[in-house]
């Protein structure tokens, strides 16, 4: 369905999360305080700015979703001068109204956006639909989220409940900064700047910004001391796809502490006009601030037990999820070895 269109895959999507998350294990020039104190920024700040939805029914809010999928029947949930949420025949009138109503609280923060941008689409619809994945996703794999940059348009399917929120705080901010790269004459903005600045979003509003930063300064820990010999990422090496899809169970990342480092540093216009060169230095600098804070840590008083606690937690508790559902994975198929052996015999 995508035709020619320059498309991220699901698990093309995953592979870069999985590149960032390593850079959990980044060690940094400054020490820095608040890091969750100031929230300049909703999770979805680039996009609605605490604006009440009403209900709309103007066919042109409804172009986005129709658009990528004209087979379904789209309706719009509510809507805003910066946001139009849309909902498939599935999704029930009381759940879009919720549905839209959450979109919208994700502006409840204290600062205004500074960024001109047109308006963004949030078509909402879950499993029961028929949308046709053919070119966004691997055959035989489930269209969970994909954002269409060039028109401003994001999709979330409802079937990972709990984490619909954040998906739709990274997907519309992802959408947006494609924006913010147009009204500076290019096609994009760099990648893999732009999947972090994401996940600074979803970060945000599923309210783990400090976990992040306990985990990344829990990665420090281990490095060298010194920082000598830790190389700094290429920040700008490349830029966002026209269509980029991913899974929500597997996009979340700490590396979303050097965002928000940025931000508590120089604010947020470091966001609007990004260059390699600088965000090279600012790696470099929070690299130096979370080695000097784990080392201080160490040295002084016992909020770093905490930190490790939490980064060790989270690293056994994915690794027990992965072994029960090995086993789960075993159990089917011996049953089904069972039933199998069994209607031979009989």
């Amino acid at each position: 369905m995508a035709g020619g269109i320059d498309v991220l895959t699901t698990q093309q999507s995953s592979e870069t999360m999985h590149d960032l998350s390593r850079l959990t294990f980044s060690g940094g020039s400054r020490r820095y305080h608040g890091i969750v104190a100031r929230r300049l920024f909703t999770a979805t700040g680039l996009v609605v700015l605490g604006l009440t939805f009403s209900l709309a029914t103007a066919a042109p809010a409804l172009a986005g979703c129709e658009d990528h999928f004209p087979d379904t029947e789209w309706s719009v949930a509510g809507e805003t001068e910066l946001l139009v949420v849309s909902k498939s025949p599935s999704i029930s009138e009381g759940q879009g109204l919720r549905l839209a109503d959450n979109a919208a609280a994700t502006a409840r923060h204290r600062e205004e956006d500074q960024v001109t941008l047109p308006q963004l689409s949030l078509c909402i619809f879950n499993q029961d639909d028929d949308l046709d994945p053919t070119g966004l996703v691997t055959a035989g794999q489930l269209l969970h989220a994909a954002a269409f940059n060039e028109d401003s348009t994001v999709f979330v399917s409802t079937l990972q409940g709990r984490r619909f929120e954040e998906a739709q705080a990274f997907g519309l901010a992802y959408a947006a900064l494609w924006g913010v790269a147009a009204r500076e004459g290019e096609a994009g903005y760099p990648e893999p700047l732009a999947s972090v600045v994401g996940q600074w979003y979803l970060s945000r509003v599923a309210d783990k910004l400090e976990l992040h930063h306990s985990q990344m300064r829990g990665g420090a820990f281990f490095r060298d001391p010194t920082g000598e010999g830790i190389e700094t990422t290429d920040w700008t090496q490349a830029s966002q796809p026209a269509v980029y899809t991913w899974n929500p169970q597997f996009q979340e990342s700490p590396i979303a502490d050097l965002v928000q480092y940025a931000v508590d540093q120089y604010g947020v216009d470091v966001l609007v006009e990004p260059d390699g060169d600088r965000w090279a230095d600012i790696e470099q600098e929070w690299q130096a601030a979370l080695r000097e804070e784990a080392l201080q840590g160490a040295s002084g008083g016992n909020d770093w037990i905490i930190g490790f606690a939490i980064f060790f937690g989270f690293i056994l508790l994915a690794g027990l999820m992965a072994w029960l559902q090995r086993k789960s994975k075993q159990k089917i198929r011996e049953d089904a070895r069972i039933r199998t052996e069994a209607e031979v015999r009989s």
